[in-house]
C-alpha cells in the first residue's frame, strides 16, 4: 500500500477493497478512510484496538451465497450490525456485495437490489453507529446495473487499471 500512496499525491482519502485479514489490519487502519469488507467480529476487534479514529465501515453481505465469496449471510445482517455497536471506531456507513460473475443480468440485478432492500431495513433502525446511507457494489463488469440499483461506490480498478498481479499486492 506505501507504494501505491507514494505514487498518488494529494488530498486522498483511501479505500481498503477485499478480505482484511486480522494481521493485516494494523498495518493499514490508521493510513485509510474506508474498509469496504468488514464481515466478522474478530475484525471489528482489531480495528478498535488500533484505529485513532473512526473508521468508515461496509459491512461485507454474502447475497448470493456463493461459497467462494466472504460476508455475514443476509439473515445474520441485522444481528451483526448490532454487534457492532459497542465498537465506537466503527461507523457502519453502509452495505458492500458482490454479484456472481455471469452472463445473467437478471441474477445479478437480484442481488444487487437485495443488499439495497438490506441496506434500507438497516437505515430505517436508525443506528447512531450504523447510518448505512452507502451502497458498495458494482465492478468492472457489472457497474452498469449496480447504478441503476442504488450503487453509491463502485469498485471499478480492472476496467480503470488492468489486472493487478500478485507482486503488486
Amino acid at each position: 500500500m506505501s507504494e501505491k500512496r507514494q505514487a498518488i499525491s494529494g488530498n486522498v482519502t483511501w479505500h481498503y477493497i477485499g478480505n482484511l485479514q486480522s494481521r493485516k489490519v494494523r498495518d493499514v487502519i490508521n493510513e485509510i478512510g474506508y474498509i469496504h469488507s468488514l464481515s466478522r467480529v474478530s475484525i471489528a476487534k482489531e480495528i478498535q484496538k488500533r484505529a485513532t479514529e473512526i473508521v468508515n465501515c461496509f459491512v461485507q453481505v454474502n447475497v448470493s451465497g456463493e461459497a467462494s465469496k466472504s460476508g455475514v449471510t443476509p439473515e445474520d445482517l441485522i444481528e451483526f450490525i448490532n454487534e457492532l455497536a459497542v465498537y465506537d471506531k466503527i461507523r457502519v456507513v453502509g452495505l458492500m456485495t458482490m454479484a456472481p460473475n455471469i452472463e445473467d443480468e437478471q441474477i445479478v440485478r437480484s442481488v444487487f437490489k437485495t443488499t439495497r432492500d438490506l441496506r434500507d431495513q438497516i437505515k430505517a433502525l436508525d443506528y447512531a453507529h450504523a447510518p448505512c446511507t452507502e451502497l458498495s457494489m458494482g465492478m468492472s463488469n457489472d457497474y452498469r446495473i449496480a447504478i441503476e440499483e442504488g450503487a453509491t461506490y463502485l469498485r471499478i480498478g480492472t476496467a480503470l487499471v488492468g489486472e493487478e498481479s500478485e507482486e503488486n499486492e
